[in-house]
């Protein structure tokens, strides 16, 4: 029967709610990449600040034989990243009429298509660190989200331009233009392995992750899963069989670019800031036209803090 009732918003509520999250769940078909590559954190604050500290040099040690006491360090402050929560809001209407017509299939499709939304949302905004990865920027230069496209180091996650601390211009580079391919992947690794920390010591990276877009999915496993050379008839052992796992991303929007990774630098590097979770207000009733409102809200940002994680190539 039609729900007519003056309250009906109240009473209509529950399966939209439940509506909305089965639109923004659906585990049973698809995985947040925001879990499998952010380091997801609560924060409490409106200006997340993470100060990048210069590590101690291999230099600083001595032969305390020699020199009759231990050497102390002191400190050196350099990049410091921000990370400022942003709100986001989307809503749906619906009419009073439309429960009384008893219509309410329409307002739950309409309501679990806003959870949907919602979910895909907060991946969108997640891809952009990497589809804006290359980018030219040399500034401030904030996407849709509010996500600044330069790092504390005032260029792109890739670049070839990256200072190595703020007292040594000396350039680094973690950008490169190379097709993914078995022997390029090789060269990548050995690029990515030779990059140096603050002090200019050593990083001592290890990469094995390839982040990819679905265009070359199977390229990616090809090269990492296969035992035997697959580019090769004479039986040669691939020497990448295992190095790697592969993660592919339907956000990204270049078919042609892929990423290296160190995972353990990753989590420690790549952030999300959580200031408040994904909700689902309402319902917010207006009398004068019969109208109830409910808005999915959450707030939050995201970045990284050093680039050295990461070996992009926009092949």
């Amino acid at each position: 029967m039609p729900m007519t009732s003056d309250h009906w918003d109240t009473l209509v509520d529950p399966r939209i709610r439940e509506a909305y999250f089965i639109g923004y769940g659906q585990e049973d078909r698809r995985q947040s990449m925001i879990d499998q590559l952010f380091s997801v954190r609560r924060t409490d604050i409106v200006n997340e600040k993470v100060q990048q500290i210069g590590g101690v040099s291999a230099a600083k040690w001595t032969l305390f034989e020699d020199a009759g006491r231990t050497p102390y360090v002191e400190p050196v402050k350099h990049y410091e990243e921000t990370f400022t929560p942003h709100e986001f809001t989307l809503g749906i209407k619906v009419e009073r009429k439309l429960i009384d017509d008893n219509r309410v299939p329409e307002a739950l499709a309409l309501a679990r298509a806003l959870g949907d939304s919602s979910w895909r949302m907060r991946e969108k905004a997640a891809a952009n660190v990497f589809i804006n990865a290359f980018s030219a920027a040399t500034s401030e230069t904030l996407d849709d989200f509010g996500t600044d496209a330069t790092g504390a180091d005032a260029v792109a996650l890739c670049s070839a331009a990256h200072p190595t601390n703020p007292l040594d211009s000396t350039a680094l580079t973690n950008e490169g233009t190379l097709a993914l391919s078995k022997a390029n992947v090789s060269s990548t690794r050995q690029l990515h392995m030779a990059l140096t920390d603050l002090n200019g010591d050593l990083l001592n990276i290890m990469p094995d992750e390839l982040l990819v877009p679905p265009e070359l999915e199977d390229t990616a496993l090809e090269i990492v899963r296969s035992t035997l050379d697959p580019v090769s008839a004479n039986n040669a052992i691939n020497p990448q069989a295992g190095r790697f796992t592969v993660k592919v991303w339907h956000q990204l929007t270049d078919a042609t670019a892929w990423f290296m990774m160190d995972s353990s630098l990753r989590r420690e590097n790549l952030r999300f800031y959580e200031r408040i979770p994904m909700e689902l207000q309402g319902p917010i009733k207006d009398e004068d036209t019969q109208i109830s409102k409910w808005v999915s809200y959450q707030r939050f940002t995201l970045g990284w803090v050093d680039w050295r994680f990461i070996y992009g190539q926009n092949g």
